[in-house]
């Protein structure tokens, strides 16, 4: 059985609903527009659903160049895809420095009221670089947008079916904030990885990903689970070596290009 892509998303604005779609642009920070805006308090630290469930009431949409933003399903925004302000502001994803461009303030308004807490949209732009750190297995050049360490997470559905194996109640690939799912791998094989391809595309395995909290909140009440599950259950067999638990592999981007639900996935070495 051969290993393929079953599902493709992207998160245009870092912690809000997922786009799940039929292909995806790959460039070198990622998925194309994934995590290129993202939510930043007055002192520049990444606002985020671990704390604010309810960015899991918002959608995004890119659409004839514009970026739309929904509650709810309801259309609220409309807004260029290219900021019209010139305005920089400092950012940080813990602790990646880097800095955005003000969208609107009267988006920064709405999203405040949503969350209760204030908060700026910034945009990413192609000028601003922001590298992916040595500890997370950048290499020179390499440069991402607003996720948390690198441009791209993988999850397989063999290690989600062994992990919902040990769980109560099975939880959806979708808690985990994959960028592409694939099937027809044993569990976990995926961490032995170091490149594989896709399409016509080529990557690089960074590390596995170290998850937190926001693993644990239900996409669709937006309630926290009361073991913390599925961290606790991974804490007892799924560890780094700082005794971290993990689930998934995080990605850089070497030959860009397209890929697509149903592309086979080469295992390079």
């Amino acid at each position: 059985m051969s290993i393929s892509v079953t599902h493709l998303y992207t998160y245009p604005i870092k912690s809000t609903i997922g786009n799940n779609s039929n292909s995806a642009s790959v460039t070198p920070r990622g998925l194309q527009y994934d995590r290129q805006w993202g939510l930043f308090d007055k002192a520049g630290v990444a606002v985020t659903g671990r704390k604010f469930q309810d960015l899991l009431r918002v959608g995004t949409e890119i659409s004839n160049g514009n970026l739309k933003i929904s509650l709810d399903g309801e259309l609220v925004f409309n807004v260029g895809v290219i900021p019209t302000s010139e305005e920089e502001i400092p950012a940080r994803v813990f602790s990646g420095q880097t800095h955005g461009i003000s969208v609107s303030a009267e988006i920064d308004s709405w999203f405040s009221d949503l969350i209760q807490h204030e908060c700026r949209l910034l945009h990413m732009t192609s000028d601003i670089i922001r590298p992916v750190l040595p500890k997370h297995a950048g290499q020179e050049g390499d440069s991402v947008h607003f996720a948390d360490q690198c441009p791209i997470l993988l999850v397989s559905e063999a290690s989600m079916n062994d992990l919902n194996g040990k769980l109560d109640q099975a939880i959806d690939h979708r808690n985990f904030r994959p960028n592409i799912v694939i099937s027809g791998n044993t569990a976990f094989t995926e961490d032995e990885w170091k490149q594989i391809r896709i399409g016509e595309c080529t990557f690089t395995i960074n590390q596995s990903c170290e998850r937190c909290v926001f693993t644990t909140i239900d996409l669709d009440t937006r309630q926290k689970h009361p073991k913390q599950e599925p961290l606790r259950t991974l804490l007892t067999y799924r560890r780094n070596a700082t005794g971290g638990p993990i689930f998934g592999v995080h990605m850089t981007a070497r030959d860009i290009g397209t890929i697509k639900i149903g592309d086979t996935v080469e295992v390079l070495g």
